[in-house]
């Protein structure tokens, strides 16, 4: 005779099922949650090496150190910059700039109305003087790192040797002098930012740095253009 199982048995033999089926209900989820979220996307940023070229005209004088007036600066550089830090919204870059051509158009003067006591000197025309230089000491910082276009400040120093003295070509003028800058512009990178125009102004200085009693001195407000790649 078959023997028939009470309710309360047959609840107990199928407790274990229902355990299972509820333990699997939470356990197949699980491999979901224990993964990691996948982090956002990084921005993209240049690399830590810039090569460029640039070059610049000046578009009038101004006399914030300077005292000469009515000279044009022209300059042919290179670049080579390298990132010292980068940071989602600001990077400083360290530059060193070797200007292979730079001219300036100034005054040609003459001796005129000569006493025995004195010699002076006026204008006769206007002459252009080429020269070189080099600004191994310049730095410049970024912002908006996350996006292509990013505006930027900077300030490079150096010296440039010319072929006459400038900005005066008289007696006691001098064909070595020093430079500094102060700049501020914007640079355009493309979408794998490997490439970059950039765009700028800057009031440059040059001067002998008072290293003999005549230093006349020169301020110049140039507008560049400059283009690069980065490794």
């Amino acid at each position: 005779m078959p023997v028939r199982k009470s309710p309360s048995s047959i609840a107990r033999l199928r407790l274990p099922q229902y355990l299972l089926a509820f333990l699997a209900m939470f356990a197949a989820p699980l491999p979901a949650r224990s993964q990691a979220p996948s982090p956002p996307p990084q921005p993209q940023y240049p690399p830590g090496n810039e090569f460029g070229v640039w070059g610049g005209y000046s578009v009038g004088n101004a006399q914030l150190i300077g005292i000469e007036t009515n000279r044009q600066l022209g300059e042919f550089a290179l670049r080579y910059g390298r990132t010292l830090f980068d940071k989602p919204h600001v990077a400083l870059q360290y530059t060193l700039d070797v200007i292979p051509v730079e001219t300036v158009r100034q005054y040609s003067y003459a001796v005129c109305m000569p006493t025995p006591n004195q010699i002076a000197y006026c204008t006769n025309g206007r002459e252009t003087v080429y020269g070189g230089g080099v600004n191994p000491i310049g730095l410049k910082l970024n912002f908006r790192r996350e996006h292509r276009f990013q505006p930027f400040i900077a300030s490079t120093a150096g010296f440039v040797a010319s072929v006459r003295p400038v900005p005066v070509d008289v007696p006691g003028g001098t064909q070595f002098n020093f430079t500094f800058d102060w700049q501020a512009g914007v640079d355009l990178f493309n979408s794998s930012r490997d490439r970059a125009w950039r765009f700028g102004y800057k009031y440059q200085h040059i001067s002998n740095a008072y290293r003999h009693d005549f230093n006349p001195g020169v301020d110049f407000q140039v507008i560049f253009l400059s283009y690069s790649f980065f490794k």
